[in-house]
């Protein structure tokens, strides 16, 4: 019995009556997470084995007349400056904006590799939030996901480093997700996983309740976990950071 097409949800949620919903729909969307997980490591390979990309994560409720937003764009100028480098963002206001701003200036300047060579480019992974109605205006290319789920996993997708600005809860799931990611080894070693020390306290009080207040018990954590985060808020650092990653890619 061939299999039946659908062009929408409702086609599918006719196919299951309540008896079968359960197995059955979850097996249907077993496969289409394996097709899904297939096709996003290829095209995380692809991607990655021609174009060196940083993610800028930060909240996006901060205006354009904050230190906040001067630092970044700053940070992201210069990094684009320096190297050919693709900056993905959040795609929203903020310090997303901030980034690709500063990566702009950088293209439009004219500087270096940006005149003569690969033009970088600057991807927003937007997601539609009430305080993110509006669209960085300095991007290049736009992908609204639905889900954090999604959105998260582009921007792995996409990135060989990060750079973890001041946020809120959104920006310490992007934060979280990376660190554990490393810890996992389901991010190479190499990957500069930059962090602004505002967070630092926070880290340093869930290292403390997870392993060094554990020493009767089992430590929830590796004493090392804390060494796969580098904080810096001086921006020569932390483009140099990300200027020995590029080079290590080169290499490769």
């Amino acid at each position: 019995m061939a299999k039946p097409s659908f062009r929408n949800l409702d086609q599918v949620k006719h196919l299951f009556t309540e008896q079968t919903l359960t197995v059955e729909l979850i097996d249907l969307l077993d496969e289409v997470e394996k097709v899904y997980e297939h096709l996003q490591q290829i095209s995380s390979v692809s991607h990655k084995a021609a174009n060196f990309s940083i993610a800028i994560f930060g909240s996006a409720r901060l205006p354009n007349s904050s230190q906040e937003f001067e630092f970044v764009s700053k940070l992201t100028q210069l990094l684009v400056e320096q190297i050919p480098v693709d900056i993905v963002t959040g795609g929203g206001p903020g310090i997303m904006e901030a980034a690709s701003q500063g990566a702009m200036n950088a293209i439009k300047d004219h500087k270096s590799h940006v005149k003569v060579g690969k033009k970088p480019t600057i991807y927003g992974m937007s997601i539609r939030l009430p305080y993110e109605e509006k669209s960085s205006p300095y991007i290049h290319i736009n992908k609204f996901h639905e889900h954090f789920t999604t959105r998260l996993q582009s921007f792995v997708s996409l990135i060989q480093g990060a750079y973890i600005d001041v946020g809120g809860i959104g920006t310490l799931l992007e934060m979280s997700l990376l660190w554990q990611l490393k810890q996992a080894n389901h991010l190479p070693v190499e990957f500069p996983l930059v962090v602004s020390p505002v967070w630092k306290p926070m880290l340093e009080t869930f290292y403390d309740m997870t392993f060094s207040q554990r020493k009767n018990s089992i430590q929830l954590i590796n004493s090392d976990n804390m060494e796969l985060i580098k904080f810096s808020d001086d921006i020569e650092e932390i483009v140099e950071i990300f200027c020995l990653a590029h080079q290590k890619w080169q290499d490769n």
